[in-house]
């Protein structure tokens, strides 16, 4: 019996740990809530550990049913980043481990890092990161929007993370929440075969091609000289 979390990457580039303990459990899942992945790469992964990959449902991973079944088997729960950037999972492991269960985390590359390094912009100087919800009857938080403000005031750079349900948020509908800022950095498809990353004033990046989901945002505060000149090398 035993839990084993493994992180799919930011660009579902699972490491060699990773493959061996999906090789060697009794049951496979993988969550695709938080970044929705191509069925076709689900499935060549599938080919090579050679067992059946099931999807599941957020409600069951934020449920009891991973931590019974690893109760008297070996699960491994592939997720998207590295595990313990998300909440959920990192209560996964809570419960597990008050049961008894052993747990094991294969960590793997994550936007928090990934993002502010492509966009050559010093991790050390990032504030509260914000998230941008999808607009929905009767619910359309602001306060994401607050945090960013607050950053600003401190010159703190700002990781805007993007809603995936219902669907991932376009980089267009991000920037139009984001329109009373000046300049932005949005990146698409992180990590992948057709990565893209733009800078500039927001106002100009919402009438240009920014690329497909899944996207993520940054609003830069005041600049360094080295991160001022690797973001002109994105214009």
């Amino acid at each position: 019996m035993s839990l084993v979390l493994v992180g799919s990457g930011i660009s579902f580039d699972l490491t060699q740990s990773g493959l061996d303990a999906l090789k060697k459990c009794d049951e496979a899942y993988i969550e695709l809530y938080t970044n929705p992945v191509a069925e076709d790469r689900v499935k060549e992964l599938e080919q090579t550990i050679g067992r059946k990959i099931v999807r599941l449902e957020r409600e069951k991973v934020e449920g009891s049913f991973l931590v019974e079944r690893a109760a008297s088997a070996g699960v491994c729960l592939i997720s998207s980043g590295d595990p313990l950037t998300a909440t959920t999972h990192i209560s996964l492991v809570l419960e597990a481990k008050k049961k008894g269960v052993p747990v094991n985390v294969i960590h793997n590359s994550s936007i928090y890092s990934a993002a502010p390094a492509r966009a050559g912009l010093q991790i050390y100087r990032f504030g509260k990161t914000a998230t941008l919800v999808n607009p929905r009857p009767n619910y359309q938080p602001k306060s994401s929007l607050d945090v960013i403000r607050k950053n600003l005031e401190n010159d703190m750079h700002s990781l805007v993370l993007l809603d995936t349900e219902p669907e991932p948020m376009d980089a267009k509908t991000a920037l139009e929440m984001l329109s009373e800022f000046d300049l932005a950095v949005v990146l698409s498809c992180l990590g992948g075969h057709n990565e893209r990353i733009s800078y500039g004033k927001i106002k100009e990046l919402k009438e240009i091609e920014l690329g497909r989901p899944p996207f993520t945002v940054i609003i830069p505060a005041g600049l360094h000289p080295v991160e001022e000149e690797f973001l002109e090398t994105l214009k």
